[in-house]
């Protein structure tokens, strides 16, 4: 856990200024990679944040929309028990809003949902208000700087969470595992930048993350439990020539767990590197740094430190880019080295991005890691098709290797109706340090859609899923279910 902690404080300071460093899921220590198949160019080094995040949007005044939906659900197997113990029933009203305003300087979003449901499901029934969620976004742009605020709070019942749905933060520690209980997720992030189109550029970043858990979902699984975090990161980009620039960065992330050792662990971080356009098409970017990780338990204080480093370099072709990385990376249970190469293609009908290449884990294992995002639109059809492959550390400090495969098929059969197909899978198994069991999950859905009215949609379908896992007592499983909901969404412009 105290990898992810890092990972994303990371990734919220780092990509600001030097998009390519951003860390992978799972990498801690070293504050970028590399990893990313677009190359930062050298002559923009000090201007990226104005790539993605502060392009200023066209003016759109005050938004207001409200969906509801309501979706019935029979299960055979809902609880995904060895042994099926009943048929579940399961009548979810959904409500949800979106209030947002976009000007010429700043974009304002705040959004939240819940569920009225109604469920039998054998051993409990529930009746109520559940799964609350709000999220909040704002971004101010000035004329040389630019301040982002974000917040989320969700609470939900695990049983009702779909593995391959939340956050990829989520999945990586508790997505894949078996129990019920309840979770709250409490996230918060604070951004400055200044000096967006001048030679000298800050950064400052600042991070919370909260998971708590009720007695009931840690008495299901002992790798459940509470956990916090805070981090800072500060970063300043110069901006030496037209073709180099310089970046220096410096990162405190404070991680406590309320686990069986009672873990509080404090990572700090600090790195330099350069962006160099070594000709019109090809750029080199490097950074070497320190990174130290202090952790105190009930059995006392342990101590790791080193060296990270990381260089990439990246060609532009006609159709996109070819890369090649080399990192180093360091977290709580050693160093972790990953060499990776890709390709960005852009197609007629749709992008390919994928990557490949291999981990050696502090245990003195190498695994293949992988990332494949490709999509094709064609005529009355589309494909997507996703995969993840990774190395990360979890939060009883286990190596696990995580691969997530997602494929996605959808065709309109006329102007009203279409017909959807998706398959979800995902592995996790230990890769080398600690003893992660290995737990495989699996989901197929089939959907046909139909657009009743303009403003009324129904959809009907199948859904089977599959659990295989060698935790203890958990075992296999599986459960079909078939579903049909209502939907319609309301839009309102003052």
């Amino acid at each position: 856990m105290g990898t992810s902690s890092k990972t994303i404080a990371a990734i919220a300071a780092i990509s600001t200024i030097w998009p390519n460093a951003a860390l992978p899921q799972g990498s801690a220590g070293a504050i970028g990679t590399g990893t990313n198949v677009a190359g930062t160019t050298a002559s923009t080094g000090t201007n990226t944040v104005t790539a993605t995040t502060a392009a200023t949007p066209a003016q759109g005044g005050l938004t207001f929309d409200i969906g509801i939906g309501s979706k019935l659900s029979v299960d055979d197997n809902f609880q995904l028990k060895q042994t099926s113990p009943g048929t579940s029933t399961v009548w979810d009203n959904r409500l949800d809003f979106n209030l947002g305003s976009v000007t010429g300087v700043q974009d304002f979003s705040l959004t939240g949902s819940g569920v009225f449901r109604y469920a039998d499901i054998p051993g409990r029934s529930i009746s109520g208000f559940e799964d609350p969620t709000v999220r909040l976004r704002y971004r101010l742009d000035g004329v040389n700087s630019q301040l982002t605020l974000t917040g989320r709070y969700r609470h939900v019942d695990r049983e009702f969470l779909d593995p391959f749905q939340i956050e990829q933060e989520e999945t990586n520690f508790n997505g894949l595992y078996a129990g019920g209980g309840t979770v709250t997720f409490k996230n918060a992030a604070l951004g400055y930048v200044i000096g967006i189109n001048d030679p000298l550029t800050f950064t400052l970043n600042l991070s919370h993350d909260e998971k708590d858990y009720d007695a009931t979902a840690v008495a299901s699984n002992p790798r459940l439990f509470d956990t916090e975090s805070d981090s800072i990161d500060a970063n300043v980009a110069m901006k030496l020539s037209p073709v180099t620039s310089l970046r220096f960065s410096a990162g405190l992330t404070d991680y406590s767990a309320n686990d069986l050792v009672q873990t509080q662990r404090q990572t700090t971080d600090f790195a330099v590197g350069v962006v160099r356009d070594i000709n019109p098409v090809l750029v080199l970017d490097a950074q070497v740094g320190y990174t130290e990780v202090e952790t105190d338990t009930i059995f006392g204080t342990t101590r790791r430190d080193g060296a990270t480093g990381a260089v990439t370099l990246t060609q532009t072709l006609p159709n996109g880019s070819i890369f090649g990385s080399l990192d180093s990376t360091l977290n709580q249970n050693g160093s972790r080295t990953t060499l990776r190469f890709g390709r960005d293609l852009q197609l007629p009908l749709g992008n390919l991005r994928a990557s490949v290449g291999g981990t050696k884990t502090p245990g003195g294992d190498t695994y293949v890691v992988a990332t494949v995002a490709y999509d094709r639109q064609l005529k009355t059809s589309d494909i997507s098709v996703s995969l993840n492959r990774s190395v990360s550390t979890n939060n009883v400090n286990e190596d696990v290797l995580d691969t997530r495969l997602t494929v996605g098929y959808g065709y309109e059969i006329d102007a009203n109706s279409r017909f959807d197909l998706a398959l979800n899978w995902g592995r996790s198994e230990s890769a080398g340090i600690g003893a992660a069991p290995t737990i495989e999950r699996t989901t197929l859905r089939a959907s046909y859609s139909r657009d009743l009215t303009q403003d009324w949609a129904m959809t009907g379908g199948v859904q089977l899923r599959y659990r295989n896992d060698s935790t203890p007592g958990v075992g296999d499983a599986q459960s079909n279910s078939v579903f049909l909901s209502l939907d319609r969404t309301f839009n309102f412009r003052p």
